[in-house]
């Protein structure tokens, strides 16, 4: 469309009428406004047709969602939903199994056995004891408690300064030991013959079979303070122990050997990271997943490796035993397979993991639910993991414990999901309706009183008012919702299963205004007035629940099946949206050429299509005019310059004045 003013045809600096003295411009501009006049209704007519379109575009999209919540409610999960409320939710919970009918009733469940998961714990003797004598490095063949205690078969790496020193307090004394030039026993005998002679004549320090005990005869022991320095108490393992103090005595012993393996040492460190057997590279495998071992690494690393991959298991290093455990991610009697053919390192073995190195093997144990019958028996029902689906139809059972202690267990239909869906269905029907009433709505124009000075005030009407057609819509949708639906008689409309339609609603009104017309009047106002407007009231839940308990089958029907709600509102909104809606069981509805909504956009567009080809014609002809005018005045400009010089030439020639001729005013 041309939207070009003639006056945009003007060049940027003009002088009109230097010659003849007429302003041709603003003689252009006006006539030029005046042509372009009838543009003006022409553009306003075209924005209405826009926002009309914008509307119909709104409405649509919102009747598309009315259709996908018919979609939703067509959803038969809804109606064989089941719930289980346990008496004992800390050893057995339950959900129903969507689409899977069950029983309601009261259960009594006689015991519960969750399942387990296999498992391997390796070999003690795999780690080095602190008393071992150690095989390679400076102290080869000293035994590991009487060597400096950085260079021991220590499991956990003293982290002190810097220097190796650090500090501990015990029963009030601060001790200081260094790591890198004291070994275990003279660190014990220190903290003895300190504490002995200061605070506690009756403490003894001892190293047992490699555990660490601290015992006192004579008062409470106590340990640590603030102003420590290192991680001693960590590496004599008594950090988790158990402190015993009662009367004036006191002990506390190490949770494990002091030695063992150091899972953050690398394989090839001076004392092979605390294994008895060193860890050779290579590959070894667990469950058919290949790993590979390289002397750089630790143990923590093989570790983060295993439980990275597919294998299947869960490894972890037990810090206070000292042992490495495998534990088998399913639950139930599933195996773990440890190596296979072709495997090149000894880490298996030399962690302890082999049944020929010591390990253990707990192997997994199913679950059980014993169930009574009705005829006062008992059936036991199995499964390797700890989800049960066997035991009651339509239930899944979680075992979460172990009881022998019967308990009961409550089975009822569950309806959270089928009313929170109407709900939601409510909500989206609802603002279909709302906006297609605000859209359809008569202006309201109030008429002043004679003799009062207020002025008028007015509700526009909607954007698409007067069109009849859109307004159909919601007395089609109060006919389908408010109508008979199902195929049960004692159930036979939505009202009577606790869905109505609004019996009030809201709407403007025009008051009268006050004699003075103050700044106080109030023209128009909201007013509650009785009537339906087509929207739905909300869920009257205690009654939906009441009419489905008494009749579930007939409830259903209301809502799903061939003279239900989703079947008819679906097939009338397809009309409308030019959509089909799409129900569990299938599209339904006959998408016609074109839709209801389709054919009102059509038709403003080819509308709005032909006032924009009228707005550019009128454009056209009001430039062309203005070029035409310009043109004229130019040419009559340049005609009056050509007179004017020959009266000049005249007038020298033969001695004329040209006085009276020269003001511009024409020939």
């Amino acid at each position: 469309m041309s939207s070009e003013n003639a006056l945009g045809t003007t060049a940027p600096i003009s002088f009109p009428g230097i010659v003849s003295g007429i302003d041709y411009n603003a003689i252009i501009s006006k006539l030029t406004e005046l042509s372009l006049a009838p543009t003006t209704l022409l553009n306003a007519q075209i924005a209405t047709l826009n926002n009309a379109n914008s509307e119909l575009i709104k409405i649509n999209n919102l009747l598309s969602s009315v259709q996908n919540a018919l979609g939703n409610l067509s959803n038969p999960n809804l109606f064989s939903t089941y719930q289980g409320n346990s008496a004992n939710s800390s050893a057995l919970t339950a959900t129903g199994i969507p689409g899977v009918t069950a029983t309601p009733g009261l259960y009594t469940i006689d015991s519960v056995k969750a399942a387990t998961n296999t498992s391997i714990l390796s070999s003690t003797s795999a780690g080095h004891s602190i008393t071992d004598k150690l095989t390679t490095g400076t102290y080869a063949g000293d035994a590991s408690d009487t060597v400096p205690l950085a260079f021991s078969y220590a499991r956990v790496v003293p982290s002190n300064g810097a220097s190796g020193s650090g500090s501990v307090t015990v029963d009030g004394v601060s001790i200081s030991y260094n790591v890198d030039s004291q070994s275990l026993d003279s660190i014990l005998n220190n903290i003895t013959a300190q504490v002995d002679s200061k605070a506690d004549a009756g403490f003894l320090a001892t190293l047992v079979n490699g555990v660490v005990d601290f015992t006192s005869s004579d008062q409470q022991i106590s340990l640590g303070s603030n102003q420590d320095q290192g991680n001693l108490l960590s590496v004599l393992q008594l950090s988790n122990a158990q402190l015993i103090n009662s009367g004036g005595s006191g002990s506390i012993t190490g949770t494990a050997n002091v030695g063992g393996i150091n899972p953050d040492a690398d394989f090839n460190s001076t004392q092979g990271a605390g294994f008895v057997t060193p860890v050779t590279p290579g590959t070894f495998t667990i469950n058919g997943v290949k790993f590979s071992v390289s002397t750089s690494q630790n143990l923590s690393d093989i570790l983060n490796e295993i439980n990275s991959s597919t294998a299947g298991v869960t490894a972890v290093f037990n810090s206070v035993t000292g042992q490495i455990q495998l534990t088998n991610a399913n639950s139930g009697p599933q195996s773990i397979v440890l190596g296979a053919g072709g495997d090149t390192s000894n880490f298996l073995a030399a962690s302890g993991l082999t049944a020929a190195s010591g390990a253990k093997t707990t192997v997994g144990q199913q679950s059980a639910v014993t169930v009574q019958n009705p005829d006062g028996t008992s059936s036991t029902y199995y499964n390797n993991s700890n989800t049960v689906t066997n035991a009651l139809p339509g239930l899944s059972l979680s075992i979460n414990g172990n009881t022998t202690s019967a308990f009961t267990l409550d089975v009822t239909q569950n309806t959270t999901l089928l009313v929170s869906t109407l709900q939601a269905f409510v909500s989206t029907y609802n603002a279909a309706v709302n906006e297609i009433n605000t859209a359809t709505a008569p202006p309201i124009v109030l008429a002043i009183q004679p003799g009062t000075n207020a002025t008028a005030q007015a509700v526009p009407g909607g954007v698409l008012w007067g069109n009849s057609d859109v307004q159909s819509i919601v007395g089609e949708f109060e006919d389908i919702v408010g109508g008979f639906l199902g195929t049960d008689s004692s159930y036979n409309s939505l009202a009577q299963a606790g869905l109505l339609l609004s019996s009030t609603f809201t709407t403007v009104q025009a008051t009268s205004i006050d004699q003075q017309g103050g700044p106080n009047s109030s023209p128009v106002q909201n007013q509650t007035v009785e009537g339906a407007d087509g929207t739905l009231a909300p869920l009257n839940v205690t009654a939906f629940l009441h009419a489905y308990a008494s009749n579930p089958n007939a409830v259903q029907n209301l809502i799903v099946g061939a003279s239900s709600l989703t079947n008819q509102l679906g097939q009338y909104l397809a009309t409308v949206t030019g959509s089909p809606t799409l129900l569990n069981a299938g599209p339904v509805g006959n998408v016609p050429p074109v839709s209801l909504i389709q054919n009102f956009e059509s038709g403003n567009t080819d509308t709005i299509s032909n006032l924009e080809q009228q707005v550019s014609q009128i454009t056209d002809e009001a430039n062309q005019q203005a070029t035409s005018l310009r043109q004229g005045f130019v040419a009559s400009e340049s005609a009056i310059a050509g007179l004017q010089a020959e009266q000049q030439e005249l007038a020298s020639v033969f001695g004329f004045s040209t006085t009276s001729s020269s003001s511009g005013s024409g020939t």
